[in-house]
């Protein structure tokens, strides 16, 4: 029998409850900072979005920004469960330097919510400063970025360059373009993906 069956039923349910309350809570504190960025928001607003007595909060959390980063570390595992199958369809290095920007930039611009958090919360998202120092997923991320791109470059071919440092560019020019596609709407995912396999392959 499983643990969870030998425990007594209040217990078990008090079990459930603290997960249901959890999750409330990180739910509440995505749509909080969806609507008004990290910065502005604040915990009070969080937990009556969530239905949540004023000190449940700090039962599971420390602060906004510890919930900010489960939500963070969340988003980069379904970033990376979505980008490495695609990048791993790649037949050459220029192929697969444009799927790379094409499923970075029309990640974050075709899902509507998605979309507005990051805008709103760019100056931590956009920040690889940041999210390197807080985040293990995003560590993890670049790690098996590093690790799919080595695989890679033993079968097509790559560039005479170090195989981090060009990784690392990838990242760099992606997450300054995101902050354009934000602040102009106007420019589409598609365009954004030219110009950056433009610029990372050629140089303009």
């Amino acid at each position: 029998m499983s643990k969870s069956i030998d425990l007594p039923y209040n217990k078990r349910k008090r079990q459930i409850n603290k997960k249901l309350n959890r999750e409330s809570i990180v739910f509440a504190s995505r749509k909080v900072f969806t609507e008004k960025g990290l910065d502005s928001s604040n915990v009070r607003e969080i937990v009556s979005a969530a239905g949540l007595g004023s000190g449940t909060f700090y039962n599971y959390f420390d602060d906004k920004v510890e919930v900010f980063l489960v939500i963070i570390n969340r988003l980069i595992n379904e970033f990376s469960s979505y980008i490495i199958p695609e990048i791993n369809k790649a037949k050459t290095f220029d192929e697969l330097v444009n799927i790379a920007f094409k499923s970075w930039f029309n990640w974050i611009s075709n899902d509507e919510e998605n979309y507005i958090f990051f805008k709103n919360n760019k100056k931590y998202i956009l920040d690889l400063k940041w999210l390197s120092q807080n985040s293990k997923e995003y560590q993890n991320f670049n790690k098996r970025l590093l690790e799919v791109a080595l695989s890679m470059s033993k079968i097509i071919k790559f560039p005479q360059n170090d195989i981090s440092l060009m990784v690392t560019s990838v990242i760099a020019v992606s997450v300054s373009l995101g902050d354009e596609l934000f602040e102009r709407p106007e420019i589409q995912p598609s365009e954004a993906s030219t110009f950056a396999t433009k610029l990372f392959l050629n140089g303009l």
